[in-house]
């Protein structure tokens, strides 16, 4: 059985673990073993020999090391060059670090006092980001456990900025949110929470390949008003995670100025296009946002989950979050305590991932990393237009691209689960314009132009096979 005491344990236990995750990654990233596991639920649990370890539990050392071999193998591989599927970065040495540091440490920075450091950091990257928006000065933020937590909390102060009777009173019932369809889930889930229902989200019209059309947001916004309705916010995409593309950024911002309304810009995974003086015009116009949400786990490689919830004006929080807690919170803290920005109670310091990467690597290296990705994605619409069994509806604006392999037609979900049972390559799936479209979100610095060329040729094989 394994040692329970911390002090004798970590060191042997510590290093064993991290020798056998590190000859994981030195494989995958290769492009050794399958990309992700097509296996059913039961078997990999029987593979994990689950049952066996919560009714006996009594694991040694030898066999937890053969756990994290087989739960590793089984996992989704992102350093994995064929790994092309989903927006989660592939874990750097820093985000390691720092998931180690806290694991040890186990603060949670709620108030200040409980975790100095851990407030402190959150702080710092705050207002790292804030500086990167435009805010610096003005602005404040918080650091959240993902990207629908960051749009949950933008909109609950929109929804004040709105009626600042909501948050003590509730819903008025004629509140809505604007917000094209291309937005993220999380956007609808977060007006269902907040009692405006999904209805409650008016579907903004857009051009096809669904970026938000300027010229249809003066008719939204008359046919709602003609309602009896209240708006809450503008939702925009910065950039949309089914397609990647920005929508018009500064047209949305203009637009929501001269009517007094409240701009929230999705950035979570496209607002780190903000490094790089190329890139940064995706989104010009974000400083006349309101708010918006920036994620360290997709574009800053950090481990998941991390999130900026960031604010042009500190004072768009005052009258939300504001609880009666005394054996917590103290008038004169109010300024340092970090849980009286966000909707969570307990959390980690999250943005201990993003300083120490920021310390380690640099911005310079962050900065590369965005603009390798996304140029690879432009080589991947280069390398299509070369191939008529392949079509691709727009030329990408950041790392993620859709395409079809047009001799199956409708039938791409079906191409793609084939190409998860071959097991070389792994990517998503999206419907644009009501047909579906295979998925490349390309995260994994070991993915190459090679890697792509093989990928479009493995597509075919698959497909013939």
């Amino acid at each position: 059985m394994l040692p329970v005491d911390l002090v004798d344990d970590v060191r042997e236990v510590g290093t064993a673990v991290l020798e056998t995750l590190t000859a994981h990654v030195e494989s995958v990233r290769t492009g050794a073993g399958e990309v992700v596991s097509s296996a059913d639920i039961d078997t990999v649990a029987k593979r994990l020999e689950l049952s066996r370890w919560v009714e006996e539990g009594g694991m040694t050392l030898p066999e937890l090391l053969s756990f994290v071999t087989t739960y590793s193998d089984i996992s989704a591989s992102h350093h994995h060059p064929g790994y092309m599927a989903h927006q989660i970065a592939p874990s750097d040495t820093p985000g390691v670090v720092a998931d180690i540091l806290q694991a040890v440490t186990n603060n949670i920075p709620l108030v200040y006092e409980l975790a100095p450091a851990a407030a402190a950091v959150d702080r710092a990257v705050c207002r790292w980001m804030l500086d990167n928006v435009g805010w610096a000065g003005t602005g404040i933020g918080a650091m959240t456990n993902g990207g629908s937590l960051g749009n949950l909390t933008a909109l609950l102060a929109a929804r004040s900025h709105a009626d600042a009777t909501a948050w003590r009173e509730g819903n008025s019932g004629d509140l809505v949110v604007f917000a094209p369809a291309t937005s993220h889930y999380s956007v609808r889930k977060a007006a269902a929470v907040m009692g405006l229902g999904e209805r409650g989200v008016y579907t903004l019209p857009t051009d096809e390949l669904g970026r938000i059309d300027p010229a249809g947001l003066a008719p939204a916004l008359a046919e709602v008003r003609a309602q009896g309705r209240r708006p809450v916010a503008v939702v925009a995409n910065g950039c949309a995670t089914g397609t990647g593309l920005y929508d018009p950024v500064a047209d949305v911002a203009e637009f929501c100025e001269a009517n007094d309304l409240w701009f929230h810009l999705d950035g979570a995974h496209g607002a780190s296009a903000l490094l790089s003086p190329r890139l940064r015009d995706l989104l010009a116009g974000i400083e006349r946002a309101d708010s918006t949400v920036w994620d360290g786990h997709k574009m800053l490689r950090t481990s998941a989950l991390c999130t900026g919830v960031l604010f042009r004006e500190k004072h768009y929080l005052n009258t939300m979050f504001k609880q009666d807690a005394s054996y917590l919170y103290r008038p004169e803290a109010e300024e340092v305590d970090p849980g009286q920005f966000t909707f969570e109670t307990s959390k980690s310091p999250l943005g201990l991932k993003i300083l120490l990467t920021l310390a380690y690597r640099g911005e310079a290296s962050l900065r590369a990393y965005v603009e390798r990705q996304y140029d690879l994605a432009e080589e991947l619409w280069g390398l299509i237009q070369e191939r008529p069994d392949f079509t691709t509806p727009y030329q990408p604006h950041s790392n993620i691209l859709c395409f079809r392999y047009e001799p199956w037609g409708d039938r791409q979900l079906e191409l793609r689960a084939r190409l998860i049972q071959d097991g070389r390559f792994y990517l998503s799936s999206f419907q644009l314009g009501g047909r579906p479209y295979l998925r490349a979100s390309l995260m994994s610095p070991n993915t190459d132009r090679a890697t792509l060329t093989e990928m479009l040729e493995v597509i075919a094989e698959v497909a013939e096979a």
